[in-house]
């Protein structure tokens, strides 16, 4: 016990540092208690325990952090860096796939889009029967307003006139014109003519098909029968891909100059199956192909 001066012993002092250093004990004691028992034992879940991180090697400046932070992708980054490569890839498939002189969109054709023309007009009881010429303007009508009807592109196409801006058909390839403004012509009817002219163009048509099979093909290995044959249109459209030229444009020509440029030439066998969706591809090329410019 000290005493002060005045002789009075300093009791409350010593009494409040030793309370005080007792709380401190018992406070440590109890905080150090609570912490083994919250402590998992490592003998117990040592399964799950993992190796640290090396990063927890040493404590990171905030500086340090950031900059670690962003060197680490995060997940949403991740996804976005794959998603970039597959949207690549894909361009890189469709230009691959590319079918030349198609420039403009692709559209749904309806053949079954046909108008309901009444065969009379006027007023109940007084109705008389109309004429040809107004039925077939009724029909002109119902094709330039309905876009489905397999025709409406090219009275589109008729109607813009030859310094008109460009029109494309349902399959995207740009209508001519002139080809357009003939087809419109009305034509009389004769049959011998009509059968004359298919017989020279099926000729014609046997005739380039056997030029263009020894040419598409190895020596000895192109089929035997090109009248019979469904790959012709599929060689066209090979050729046409090479060469970068529309394929309602292929002539034996394009395919002379397929092959003095040293594309590499099928084999027997081959150009023989084609599926579905090849035989629809196929159909729109086909489809109004005379018509493009």
């Amino acid at each position: 016990m000290v005493s002060l001066p005045s002789g009075e012993p300093v009791v409350a002092e010593s009494n409040g540092q030793a309370a005080s250093a007792s709380n401190t004990k018992d406070f440590g004691s109890t905080g150090t208690k609570r912490k083994a028992e919250d402590e998992t034992p490592v003998e117990k879940d040592k399964e799950n325990v993992g190796p640290p991180p090396a990063y927890k090697s040493r404590k990171l400046g905030v500086g340090e952090k950031l900059m670690a932070e962003e060197a680490i992708p995060a997940g949403d980054d991740k996804e976005n860096i794959q998603d970039s490569k597959a949207v690549a890839e894909e361009a890189t498939e469709e230009n691959r796939e590319h079918t030349p002189g198609r420039d403009g969109p692709i559209k749904e054709e309806r053949r079954s889009v046909t108008p309901d023309i009444k065969p009379f007009k006027g007023e109940p009881g007084k109705k008389v029967r109309k004429t040809a010429y107004e039925k077939n303007e009724e029909y002109k009508k119902f094709i330039r307003e309905n876009e489905d009807h397999t025709f409406h592109e090219l009275y589109v196409c008729f109607d813009k006139g030859p310094n008109g801006s460009p029109t494309y058909d349902k399959s995207g390839f740009q209508l001519d014109y002139h080809k357009v403004a003939d087809w419109m012509k009305p034509k009389g009817y004769n049959k011998s003519r009509i059968v004359n002219g298919m017989e020279k163009a099926i000729a014609r048509a046997q005739s380039e098909s056997q030029q263009m099979a020894e040419i598409f093909f190895e020596k000895g290995e192109a089929p035997a029968d090109t009248k019979n044959c469904r790959g012709t249109d599929y060689w066209k459209d090979r050729v046409s891909k090479d060469l970068n030229v529309p394929w309602h444009k292929i002539t034996v020509e394009h395919f002379k100059e397929w092959e003095r440029k040293g594309f590499k030439k099928a084999r027997k066998g081959e150009y023989e199956d084609f599926t579905e969706e090849e035989r629809k591809r196929m159909l729109r090329l086909m489809s109004g192909a005379s018509l493009r410019k």
